[in-house]
């Protein structure tokens, strides 16, 4: 384990069992692994040897972070800048939208997707900071999977969950809980603080101990890949994009680290004989003077002293290596859900339009579709539950039915967006779709909201 890595510590899981509940830990080992893989820190990228004095080495292996970088792909894939969430009233929406702009929801929310695709599951709780009696602010934490506590689930998901997380208090380092459960039909947000594994008063550094939100929607939303949990049956908790891909992983940086050792190994070394390198006197011994780093070397005993400089230049092996790399990388994306082609080494033809990624990566397109699904649950409730809390506690002035919430996520990527703009577009001037329409599908709109855009002339009712 790293230096500081996070992990729950055991006064805090106690704390949690005090509270009536028990802490799930089936899923630790196979988290840990997970995180692992995900920052190249485990063990097999080290890499043990005895050199030719009898003295034990080692090297880290070289590696191009697959873990890693399946996540990060998966996240820019699914949620960016161009995601939209919208509710259905305009007081809501509006209320919404700025809000997730100044609390930089995007760049953030994406990292914590990325984090969900790697170990499993993360989540997105409410946050509150009560300044007094009229002041109250809230914000959106993010949380991984070495952070979450499921409490009470079921078939339908997680109900009730804690959330532990490293904070400071006057430069002291101090374990923070806060538990998301349900009484008498709203949640309440109990907040426990422990300093060298002591509880404190969070009364006494200006947190709540016992919150009640009123909110009856889960004020969290749990982010998880739309993958069957095979590790642990019937566990809260998600399973990794690249669970079953270990050992592609293993092959891709098997391939890497032995296409570079191969340059390194094979580069050219020239032995001299000894009349042609210059040496110097220390303690009675003559030692060599060294011109280049370690790439002149003495020549072996009985070759023709006439010969002075021999050149070792082996043949490098880099075509097939590199065959062996493109195969493990095409497994790799076969296994995490892109498809054998999306990590392609190079491409002959450069940048793909999104026409052909469609046709080339279907695979993708529907892996991609069914983890918006998943996610966009989670976005569902944590917006759910953050505006039923402004409007109760921070006095924003949003209707109190707010409709459902609406999240259009960018699939430029895997679709040709642009070909379905300019069907809908000749679809509206043959008069088969309302105008409106068009700004509700591509620009997060609501009806209301679209319809006001418009001139009152251009506003056709078609029958949809």
């Amino acid at each position: 384990m790293a230096i500081d890595e996070f992990q729950i510590p055991a006064h805090v899981k106690k704390a949690i069992k005090a509270a009536g509940y028990t802490a799930p830990s089936s899923m630790e080992s196979y988290i840990q692994q997970w995180y692992d893989w995900y920052s190249g820190k485990d063990d097999w990228y080290k890499i043990d040897y005895t050199n030719l004095d009898g003295k034990s080495l080692n090297r880290a292996r070289m590696s191009l972070k697959p873990a890693k970088r399946a996540a990060s792909e998966f996240a820019s894939l699914i949620l960016n800048e161009s995601t939209e969430v919208s509710a259905d009233s305009p007081k809501a929406n509006k209320y919404l939208n700025e809000f997730l702009d100044k609390s930089n929801f995007w760049p953030t929310g994406q990292m914590i997707v990325e984090k969900a695709f790697a170990l499993g599951t993360a989540a997105w709780a409410l946050w509150f900071n009560v300044l007094g009696d009229d002041v109250t602010k809230i914000k959106i934490r993010r949380y991984d999977a070495r952070m979450v506590v499921p409490l009470s689930w079921d078939e339908e998901g997680v109900s009730e969950c804690a959330f532990v997380t490293r904070v400071s208090l006057k430069g002291k380092p101090a374990d923070q809980l806060q538990m998301h459960v349900v009484e008498e039909g709203t949640y309440r947000i109990k907040t426990m603080l422990f300093v060298d594994s002591r509880i404190i008063d969070p009364e006494s550094v200006g947190a709540i101990a016992d919150f009640d939100t009123g909110c009856p929607a889960k004020t969290f939303g749990l982010l998880k890949p739309a993958l069957e949990n095979t590790c642990v049956d019937l566990s809260p908790y998600g399973m990794s994009v690249f669970a079953d891909a270990v050992d592609a992983i293993k092959a891709v940086d098997l391939a890497f680290d032995s296409m570079f050792q191969e340059v390194e190994l094979t580069e050219v070394k020239v032995f001299m004989d000894e009349a042609m390198i210059d040496v110097r006197s220390k303690g009675g011994k003559t030692i060599p003077l060294p011109k280049q780093e370690q790439r002149k070397f003495l020549k072996v005993a009985g070759k023709d002293p006439k010969n002075f400089i021999d050149v070792f230049s082996p043949d490098i092996r880099i075509d097939p290596l590199r065959s062996a790399l493109d195969v493990a990388l095409a497994e790799f994306g076969e296994l995490c859900g892109f498809g054998q082609q999306y990590f392609m080494l190079d491409k002959a033809s450069g940048l793909k339009t999104a026409t052909e990624v469609t046709s080339d990566n279907s695979a993708l397109m529907r892996n991609v579709r069914k983890h918006e699904n998943v996610i966009r649950g989670a976005i569902q409730d944590i917006v759910t539950a953050l505006l039923t809390c402004a409007r109760i506690h921070c006095g924003v002035d949003i209707e109190e039915d707010f409709g459902p919430i609406t999240v259009t996520f960018d699939d430029s990527v895997i679709t040709d967006t642009q070909t379905e703009k300019n069907l809908m577009m000749a679809e509206i001037a043959a008069g088969l779709l309302p105008k409106w329409k068009y700004a509700v599908e591509f620009y997060g709109l609501n009806e209301e909201e679209a319809k006001a855009a418009l001139p009152a002339e251009e506003i056709v009712d078609v029958g949809f």
